[in-house]
């Protein structure tokens, strides 16, 4: 038996709750202390702050700081939760394959957030992945290559055509919410963003990989 199983065995559920409640409490009072740290850190810096949102792991760009709910980031943050820089302090945001796994009310509450941060003429800028080519493999299997486009194995479950449709709008349950050409300007628009528009594919910034299914897209404060 280890140490761990006979701590279990020893100790009432009710001792055994109570340091599970600490030991978060404190692991989130260390998790909050690094992100005052690093976010304290670029606003005395001399460059400008350009942060990815919903980074996953941070991709060693030159100048960019990652954000995830992890801490192979630069910062561990709840996107659900306001973003902890102030008002006008943020040069640019970046987001791949982000906005997706939000609820549509979410995302105008990320976005609202990002609005408050930038600078003024701060630049959105963003990756989607396209929903309308899904849309289409359904109107037309026959032109439509799954070894392309349905990469992510575990959310790819076929048994007819509507699997190309469940492939994206689900994601193996991780997509809350579908995007085409259309919708995403929409959606910046009435989030408050000047100007939105399409963008060609960045080396410097977008992963190639995500290129085939993916709607680039960029806006200003």
């Amino acid at each position: 038996m280890s140490i761990k199983q006979t701590i279990k065995k020893a100790l009432p559920p009710v001792v055994l709750e109570a340091m599970t409640i600490h030991g978060i409490a404190r692991l989130e009072k260390l998790v909050c202390q690094k992100n005052e740290a690093v976010i304290k850190g670029l606003l005395n810096g001399a460059r400008p702050i350009k942060i990815e949102i919903g980074a996953g792991k941070d991709r060693g760009m030159e100048g960019w700081t990652s954000v995830d709910m992890n801490d192979d980031c630069a910062l561990n943050l709840d996107l659900l939760k306001p973003i902890p820089f102030p008002d006008d302090s943020v040069s640019m945001i970046y987001s791949s394959h982000v906005l997706e796994h939000f609820k549509i009310s979410e995302i105008f509450s990320l976005l609202s957030e990002c609005k408050r941060i930038l600078k003024p003429n701060g630049i959105f800028s963003a990756a989607v992945p396209n929903a309308r080519i899904y849309i289409e493999a359904y109107q037309n299997p026959g032109a439509f290559d799954p070894e392309k486009f349905c990469g992510h194995k575990p959310a790819f479950n076929y048994n007819s055509k509507i699997d190309y449709l469940n492939y994206m709008a689900y994601m193996d349950g991780h997509h809350r919410y579908m995007f085409d050409e259309e919708n995403i300007l929409a959606i910046l628009k009435k989030a408050g963003f000047k100007n939105p528009r399409l963008r060609e594919f960045d080396p410097e910034l977008d992963l190639k990989v995500r290129d085939s299914q993916s709607i680039y897209v960029i806006a200003e404060k």
